[in-house]
This record gives structure tokens, C-alpha cells and sequence, in this order.
């Protein structure tokens, strides 16, 4: 039960720009220790050097980001941009959990939360480029598999990606727990 309790006293709120070292950090932090078995360590290091790039920072601000604090600190975040033209479907990004809430339902909570705020905004097709690592969670939360590919890191090293998808009749009912 103490899993549940977490997730009902993490707080989730906006990001703002004195949040992006913190943000940066959870996100290395879950990356390296969820990534460590299906990537090489080139694959981490060039993930690492995209997030300590100045437009990652940028792109934090740009994606309708929230975060999950518990007690004050940043143990969470997701967001979501506009995925195509056409204005249909919004795609879910830098969905991230601190390592030592993974479990607690904090991730599920922040991607509940954005595709409610993007249904809101009129998205209601969701799309995620998911790592491997990540597939079973989003595969639990009604996302399927619709390709494979990868995912080009300024370092020019290409990453292995999922893309995946869910449509409006696919969401989980409304609430966190």
C-alpha cells in the first residue's frame, strides 16, 4: 500500500524554466538506470549529451510539460506537443520517473494527466516514441505497438525507438489509482 500512498501525495504542477536542471536530472537518472540493459554505453552517453544540450531545456518548455513533486522535489514529469498537421493527435514526451518511484504510480498519474490536458486542448489520439525499456508501461496504459525505428541523438548515434499509438476509444477511464 505505501505505492498508492506515494502517488496520492505527489503534486503535480507546471514546469517553469527554474525547473530544467532538476528535470534534467530525473530524466538521466531514469534513463541510465532503466536503459542499462538494452543500450550501449555510446547509446546512453549520446542521450546524456542531448539532454545537457541548451534546446532540451527548450524543448522541456515547449511540451506542455508537468511535473510530479513530492514534498517540493521534482520526482516526475510528462507533456505532450501537437504530433501532425492536421491537429488530431497529440504526442505524449519525456514521460520520466525518478527510479526510486518507479512502482509508486507517479507515471501513470503524469500520463493520465497529459493526455487529459491534451483531450482538452482537442487531441484525442495519442501517439509516444517509446525506448525499450518503456514499452511494457505504455502497452499497460492501452498504448500499441504501430512501428519501430530510431531516434537520431546530436551526437549522430541512433537510438532504438517504438512508436506507438491510442486511439480516443483505447483510453483508460478517468482517475490515477
Amino acid at each position: 500500500m505505501a505505492t498508492l500512498q506515494l502517488s496520492r501525495v505527489a503534486v503535480l504542477r507546471a514546469v517553469t524554466v527554474d525547473d530544467i536542471a532538476a528535470i534534467r536530472y530525473v530524466h538521466e537518472a531514469a534513463f541510465q538506470t532503466y536503459s542499462a540493459e538494452y543500450h550501449t554505453l555510446q547509446e546512453i552517453a549520446a542521450f546524456i549529451h542531448m539532454l545537457r544540450h541548451p534546446d532540451y531545456g527548450l524543448e522541456i518548455l515547449n511540451s506542455h510539460m508537468m511535473a510530479a513533486t513530492i514534498g517540493g522535489e521534482i520526482v516526475g514529469t510528462a507533456g505532450w506537443i501537437r504530433a501532425d498537421d492536421r491537429g488530431t493527435a497529440a504526442r505524449l514526451r519525456k514521460v520520466f520517473v525518478r527510479p526510486m518511484f518507479v512502482g509508486a504510480g507517479i507515471g501513470r498519474m503524469l500520463l493520465l494527466d497529459a493526455e487529459t490536458r491534451a483531450s482538452r486542448a482537442g487531441f484525442f489520439d495519442f501517439s509516444v516514441r517509446a525506448s525499450v525499456s518503456s514499452i511494457a508501461f505504455y502497452k499497460r496504459l492501452g498504448y500499441r505497438i504501430s512501428s519501430h525505428g530510431v531516434f537520431a541523438t546530436l551526437d549522430g548515434v541512433d537510438l532504438p525507438i517504438t512508436y506507438m499509438r491510442k486511439a480516443a476509444q483505447q483510453r483508460s477511464p478517468a482517475g490515477y489509482h
